[in-house]
């Protein structure tokens, strides 16, 4: 992997980055459990801490290169626990959606949850950030992948055998976990195929939105700050973290969501590029959009 010009992170800059990943999302996740409903204020102290924490390393320059992350965090944070379900919950959204099939419902309320593209793009002016930077483009399909040996990868194998070999894995992991979770009704097969188109839209935009703002700004803020598998595994942690309320959730949801975005940032890495993450992400997005359409068929 090469996306980055350190080729070893600074422990401290590792431990640091690793403390906004936490305080990003772990106290949101006890303050739920504890029984409670997360308000604008706990999000705007949680987003306001990062931006000021940002601040605070402007004067140094060992922690200057943090400063972006930390304030790109803080608008992931903000813009998908607070303005995202803020615009969601407006009259003007509900009118759109109370008479609306599940699909066309589902297409709006995913709509809200493009703000964060908006706030993450603010953090790119003047970061001197590239479109190569940001993997926006297809990259290398046959770019070898890297040794990954719990995953029984040894030795490097292209992305045109590895990517399609993912799908299968997860192709078989995810269904089994929905299943076993959503508690599908395929009965009802008529219901999902007239939600089909609806969930290929969604499922796509969904797939180049969180690819962009959880990995493609994400590392292009990483990549003079620490390693590109340091890069990898932080933009994994928040992403897994993030979906512990989410498909899949829960803890197993969080170790699935990890691996999912550990791989896929190592794919754009590895390729310079967008359309395997994209394409994987999409393929999983189908999934679990077809089993909570036949979950809440009726």
């Amino acid at each position: 992997m090469n996306s980055s010009r350190v080729k070893q992170s600074d422990p401290l800059l590792r431990f640091i980055a690793w403390s906004a990943v936490i305080a990003s999302t772990v106290p949101e996740i006890l303050w739920q459990e504890s029984g409670h409903r997360i308000s604008f204020w706990f999000t705007a102290t949680e987003s306001l801490l990062l931006v000021l924490a940002a601040l605070i390393f402007l004067p140094f320059s060992r922690l200057r290169g943090l400063a972006r992350f930390f304030v790109a965090i803080a608008a992931l944070n903000f813009a998908w626990d607070f303005l995202a379900p803020a615009l969601g919950g407006t009259n003007f959204v509900h009118s759109l959606s109370q008479d609306a099939s599940w699909g066309a419902r589902l297409f709006i309320t995913r709509i809200p949850t493009l703000s964060g593209i908006l706030l993450l793009g603010f953090t790119l002016i003047g970061s001197g950030v590239t479109r190569r930077d940001l993997f926006l483009s297809r990259g290398n399909l046959a770019a070898p992948a890297q040794p990954i040996p719990f995953l029984g990868l040894r030795k490097p194998i292209r992305w045109t055998v590895f990517g399609p070999a993912l799908l299968v894995v997860f192709g078989v992991a995810l269904p089994l976990f929905l299943y076993f979770t959503v508690y599908p009704d395929f009965s009802d097969r008529g219901h999902l195929l007239r939600c089909l188109p609806w969930i290929l839209l969604v499922a796509a935009l969904n797939a180049a939105s969180e690819e962009f703002q959880y990995r493609s700004v994400l590392l292009a803020h990483l990549r003079n700050v620490v390693s590109p598998a340091d890069g990898a595994l932080l933009t994994a942690g928040l992403f897994g973290l993030g979906h512990y309320y989410g498909q899949p959730s829960g803890p197993l949801g969080v170790v699935m969501a990890g691996i999912a975005g550990w791989v896929w940032a190592r794919s754009m890495i590895e390729t310079r590029g967008f359309a395997w993450a994209f394409f994987i992400h999409l393929v999983q997005d189908i999934v679990i959009l077809s089993f909570l359409a036949v979950a809440t068929a009726t």
